[in-house]
């Protein structure tokens, strides 16, 4: 990752889990902020639609879905600290 990107935030909000047994959906709430050493930046709010099971070692992704819901490329006006 460091060789592709110069910065990247990525904040996580919290969602909601529905259990069932052994087996699990949910969801968490991503804003992403970063710029690629290629010059792309942007700023996105996305969804992680998740479903889980639950094993002898603790409970494990069976699926991750990523739905972006808003894209803005527009150049950022900031940058990270130096």
């Amino acid at each position: 990752m460091p060789n592709f990107v110069d910065f990247l935030v990525q904040n996580t909000h919290p969602g909601a889990i529905a259990l069932d047994g052994d087996t699990a959906s949910g969801r968490a709430y991503m804003s992403e902020l970063g710029r690629t050493r290629d010059g792309r930046q942007g700023l996105n709010y996305a969804i992680y639609h998740d479903r889980y099971q639950r094993t002898g070692d603790g409970w494990k992704f069976t699926e991750r879905v990523y739905e972006v819901r808003y894209e803005d490329s527009t150049p950022l006006a900031g940058s990270p600290p130096r």
